[in-house]
């Protein structure tokens, strides 16, 4: 039975995810995508979307063989306790690492654009200290904010539609499929990494006061979602910026709202960034939280808030060691292909044991 004092409704578990996901990758997604995909991007980011989708019915077909339980139960229940334990602290050290790569693109993005002369530690420590004062608390609290703050993802669309211009040359997108299947499949591993924060199903999915099915569904509108305004952006990057402009182009959108100034207000591109940090934010809340719940159920600690602050510290510290933007685009790969380890390998064969087992103890059963 759960908490009733820790649980969510749908509609929380559905913010939730919907903030993670959209996330600080989101500004140069275009960029990324047109890489490989070229003007079929978009194609790219909806094949990304389905490809979730998918994934997103495998950890709830997981995670309904067990509720109330997250992954880390899960696993020492799956494979037993040692190679359970295994299995938590890689999910902990993937956790940390992804909350190392947001400081990192958060503090890249913010030195470009807003703080050129202040140190790089000094822009990520304020990031360090927003994110643990809401992540040691409760996940109901922390749903709540997300909930709250759940405005201002509609407002950056609106924003991108201000800086649309009167003339878009629509022709830029065509011949559609002139990239190839191979690269716009390619191209959809770039945007896949930019919506990853649906794996967080394997843990939330314990405070959800919702069926089996209501959770698969706001999950699964949650993702609909992300993917709608991936395109949005990515198509209106598309249409404003002929293909060998956006080669040099890393964050478009921020770009067009920089060429905009109304009286009120003259820089829109600053307005955007400071609605992008609270995005930016929600989702490194939730890895951290992500992590530390994984570490204080390997620590059997009733409470996460010790975890927040021993997660952060290490996620700051190892955030100060990449010096260049190709140390830290390196890592970002490197994650990128690690991930899917625990969004795809890990719970696959979670999925395929546990199901192995049930069919072998129905077998003996029947006996």
């Amino acid at each position: 039975m759960k908490n009733k004092a820790e649980s969510i409704t749908k509609y929380q578990l559905f913010y939730m995810i919907l903030q993670t996901q959209i996330g600080v990758g989101v500004l140069g997604l275009p960029f990324a995508v047109h890489q490989t995909s070229k003007s079929d991007g978009w194609i790219s980011v909806i094949v990304a979307g389905l490809v979730v989708q998918i994934l997103i019915l495998t950890l709830w077909l997981l995670i309904r063989k067990y509720p109330g339980e997250t992954i880390f139960s899960i696993a020492e229940k799956v494979v037993g306790p040692y190679f359970g334990k295994l299995i938590n602290i890689l999910y902990v050290i993937y956790g940390t690492i992804v909350c190392t790569l947001i400081y990192l693109l958060y503090q890249g993005i913010l030195k470009l654009w807003v703080l050129p002369n202040t140190p790089r530690w000094a822009v990520m420590l304020m990031m360090v200290i927003a994110s643990i004062y809401l992540a040691k608390e409760r996940v109901r609290i922390i749903a709540r904010f997300y909930l709250f703050v759940s405005v201002m993802i509609p407002v950056l669309i609106i924003l991108t539609f201000i800086s649309f211009p009167d003339v878009a040359e629509t022709r830029y997108l065509f011949p559609i499929g002139q990239a190839g299947l191979y690269n716009i499949l390619l191209g959809a591993h770039s945007v896949l990494i930019s919506m990853l924060g649906f794996e967080m199903l394997l843990f939330l999915s314990k405070y959800v006061e919702a069926e089996d099915i209501t959770i698969l569904k706001s999950v699964s509108l949650a993702n609909g979602v992300t993917t709608l305004i991936y395109v949005i952006l990515t198509l209106v990057s598309y249409v404003v910026f002929s293909p060998k402009e956006i080669e040099l182009v890393p964050q478009p959108v921020l770009y067009m709202l920089k060429a905009i100034t109304f009286r009120i207000v003259e820089r829109i591109d600053l307005l955007f960034i400071s609605i992008w940090i609270v995005i930016v934010a929600t989702s490194l809340i939730s890895y951290l939280l992500f992590a530390s719940k994984g570490l204080a159920y390997l620590l059997k600690q009733k409470e996460h808030k010790n975890s927040v602050y021993i997660i952060s510290a290490f996620a700051f510290f190892a955030a100060l060691i990449p010096q260049t933007k190709f140390e830290i685009d390196k890592i970002g790969t490197y994650v990128g292909y690690i991930s899917y380890i625990f969004i795809a390998g890990i719970p696959i064969i979670l999925l395929a044991i546990s199901t192995l087992k049930s069919r072998f103890s129905a077998w003996r059963a029947s006996k």
